[in-house]
């Protein structure tokens, strides 16, 4: 069984950012949410919390159908696995930033220290989403993912 995606729901948002903290935690090197602040580089989150028309947005990768980061990566950065997750490989980008400009939804961000691009994983690896975790007014919240059954 595949892990739930993430939703968000702005009228439940109150903004804490607790999510993003949480989030560069869990992809930091010490994962803890104290030590990780003296990192160097600092960790950076893969979500974040905004205003939109007024309105709480949180931005993240989408897992597009036909990720439009993957096509303008030259370099093979940029994978869709089985599960739908679309995931930037540190180690081989070379912080061109094409897929910056190519993502729609302004989901990938520039860690300009260490020359290299970052996306949402939905924690892959890990049980849970560490953003979904964090929230405590469930407007980041688990769903289904939708399976697609093709007739042999």
């Amino acid at each position: 069984m595949s892990k739930p995606k993430k939703r968000f729901t702005s009228k439940l948002c109150v903004t804490c950012k607790r999510c993003m903290i949480e989030c560069a935690a869990r992809h930091s090197q010490s994962q803890d949410v104290i030590l990780s602040s003296f990192e160097d580089p600092t960790p950076v989150p893969r979500i974040y919390i905004s205003f939109r028309k007024d309105k709480p947005h949180a931005t993240y990768c989408q897992n597009c159908k036909n990720p439009k980061c993957r096509e303008s990566c030259e370099y093979g950065a940029i994978t869709k696995f089985e599960d739908g997750n679309v995931i930037i490989d540190q180690e081989k980008c070379t912080g061109c930033w094409a897929c910056i400009e190519a993502c729609p939804f302004g989901a990938i961000t520039k860690e300009a220290e260490m020359a290299v691009a970052f996306n949402c994983d939905d924690c892959k690896g890990y049980d849970d989403m560490a953003c979904v975790e964090a929230c405590k007014t469930s407007s980041l919240h688990y769903v289904e993912k939708k399976v697609v059954v093709t007739a042999d």
